[in-house]
């Protein structure tokens, strides 16, 4: 009788015995992904901290040559800050900035148009200019007053 529960229990027992192993096989399985993301990990911390410390110096070394351009003052006018060589190099830079400030003004113009903030800027031009006619014509009428109070009176 025992010999019989036995034997109807060790099928069982069998499949929860290969359950887990299974369970066990996949556990160190996981547990080897999760070691090599932890050594990737830790591999990439080390780059990062490296590439870190490359940075930090760069950015010492680029203080240090700000606090001494600094430090000299700025005597020298921007544009002189590249000489052409000759007159064809001088001219292709001129007409190169001329170039891109034009671009810059048709894309500012583009953008203007696209957000419908021309006819805005119009009418606040025009407020402007309404107000310096005005502002102007009042400069001449003071002007006249004071030079006709400065004139000698030859009423009779």
């Amino acid at each position: 009788m025992a010999y019989a529960d036995a034997a109807a229990l060790r099928p069982a027992r069998e499949a929860e015995v290969d359950a887990l192993f299974a369970v066990q096989a996949e556990l160190r399985h996981r547990g080897d992904l999760v070691a090599q993301g932890v050594r990737r990990m830790g591999e990439e911390k080390e780059a990062l901290e490296r590439r870190l410390q490359d940075v930090m110096m760069a950015t010492d070394v680029m203080e240090a040559w700000v606090v001494e351009n600094n430090r000299r003052g700025n005597t020298q006018a921007t544009e002189d800050a590249i000489e052409p060589a000759d007159v064809l190099s001088r001219q292709m830079i001129e007409c190169t900035a001329a170039d891109l400030a034009l671009e810059d003004t048709i894309y500012a113009l583009d953008k203007a148009i696209q957000e419908g903030s021309v006819r805005a800027l119009s009418r606040e031009q025009f407020f402007h200019r309404a107000l310096s006619a005005k502002v102007h014509s009042e400069q001449q009428r003071a002007k006249v007053a004071s030079m006709a109070a400065r004139a000698p009176q030859y009423a009779s």
